[in-house]
């Protein structure tokens, strides 16, 4: 009599879980590195505003004026600064309600001068290293720190891509964590850490449950980054919620207005 040598062939819910958990492998491997970068430089860059403003308040922050003493123009302190700085070109500015705040005289990724409201007098920060490394995180969240024209589409289509493999890391995870049975015994091991007296047990509990909790928010994060990185991923938004795609604007660019001579800000407002 001769043995049958050949396996029983696979069953198709085995086929599919099978090609789920190595999407799940292959995703999580090209996207890891990529969602890292963007995770660290998203969480540093939460407290942007707070950290420069702390880094930059040796100009961000003015003596206590007199009391007779009143607050200049803002055209007198847009002058004080071209005289200062002939070369500087801002474009905005920023009026704090803060009695002791400077005002603000920005161009995009130029250096930012403040002008004291009272005397007139132009600062700058005696250290900027922290708002450059600020601009170095920006650079990494959205195009990888990629540099140039040229380049910065290349990261941005990456990070973009990333976003995709990480919505089909948490998808496919989900998937494979749904039990055979849906019974408390079958479910339990999953959903909450639990003991366990080897070391792999215990990382595939781990696993399982930070996962499966974070799933859910993973998936909203990507899909909600889709739009930004993709010009399809905002008309299929679009076309779904029947919302009109806007105007290209095709008109010549308008030259910059004047900074309007604006009145001191009322108190609790910014």
């Amino acid at each position: 009599m001769i043995s049958n040598c050949f396996s029983p062939p696979a069953s198709p819910r085995l086929i599919f879980r099978q090609i789920l958990f190595w999407s799940h492998l292959v995703a999580g491997l090209i996207s890891g590195l990529v969602i890292a970068i963007m995770c660290f430089s998203g969480t540093v860059l939460t407290f942007e505003k707070q950290l420069v403003a702390w880094s930059e308040r040796d100009a961000r922050q003015i003596a206590p004026p007199p009391v007779v003493a009143a607050r200049l123009p803002v055209s007198e302190l847009q002058a004080r600064c071209a005289t200062a700085h002939p070369a500087a070109r801002p474009q905005n500015l920023v009026v704090s309600s803060a009695p002791l705040a400077a005002v603000a005289f920005t161009a995009g990724r130029s250096p930012t001068f403040y002008v004291n409201p009272y005397t007139g007098e132009v600062r700058q920060p005696a250290s900027t290293a922290l708002a450059s490394f600020m601009r170095t995180m920006t650079d990494f969240h959205r195009v990888l720190g990629f540099d140039g024209n040229e380049s910065r589409p290349r990261g941005k289509l990456i990070t973009g891509l990333c976003h995709l493999a990480f919505f089909v890391l948490a998808v496919t995870g989900l998937s494979l964590w749904m039990p055979r049975s849906w019974s408390w015994r079958a479910v339990s091991p999953v959903i909450w850490f639990r003991q366990y007296s080897t070391a792999r047990a215990r990382d595939f509990n781990w696993h399982n449950v930070i996962g499966l909790w974070s799933a859910p928010v993973l998936i909203i994060l990507t899909l909600t980054a889709v739009p930004i990185s993709f010009r399809w991923g905002g008309t299929l938004i679009q076309t779904l919620t029947g919302t009109p795609a806007p105007a290209e604007n095709t008109a010549a660019p308008r030259p910059a207005p004047p900074v309007p001579n604006l009145p001191p800000p009322a108190a609790g407002v910014r």
